[in-house]
């Protein structure tokens, strides 16, 4: 590092429990799941993204601003992960459903929860709902 530039520290002598919430905070962004990120999602799903997404594991999150359900915490999760380069979610939701469609007869049913699983790795239920998009 150049003499002339400065590193700062995210550690600048907060009380420990300073730093156990945002260590904390840091876990939530790696899961899609800080309170902007679900904000965010929450603002840009329509009623037909909504229906293309499967609630099946995840659970609401309930926080300062109030309750967000299965369905944004799905979202949030899988565009943090995974559909960040699609740039939008109403993009990554249309490529999931055209790869499902495209592939869907190459899925082979899981028998232990009754999903599809497709070459990718994707999840959907029998009907088409998304559960997992790795795109």
């Amino acid at each position: 590092m150049p003499r002339d530039q400065v590193e700062e520290l995210l550690y600048g002598g907060e009380s420990p429990r300073n730093r156990i919430a945002y260590l904390q905070y840091l876990r939530e962004v790696q899961r899609g799941k800080s309170l902007l990120q679900l904000k965010a999602v929450a603002a840009a799903i329509t009623p037909e993204i909504r229906q293309r997404w499967s609630a099946r594991s995840f659970t609401p999150v309930q926080t300062s601003d109030g309750r967000f359900d299965e369905i944004v915490c799905n979202i949030s999760y899988h565009f943090h992960k995974h559909g960040q380069k699609y740039g939008t979610i109403q993009k990554m939701t249309d490529e999931a459903f055209n790869y499902l469609s495209l592939h869907r007869s190459e899925a082979k049913l899981r028998t232990s929860d009754g999903l599809l699983v497709l070459p990718n790795g994707s999840l959907y239920e029998p009907g088409g709902r998304i559960v997992t998009f790795v795109g």
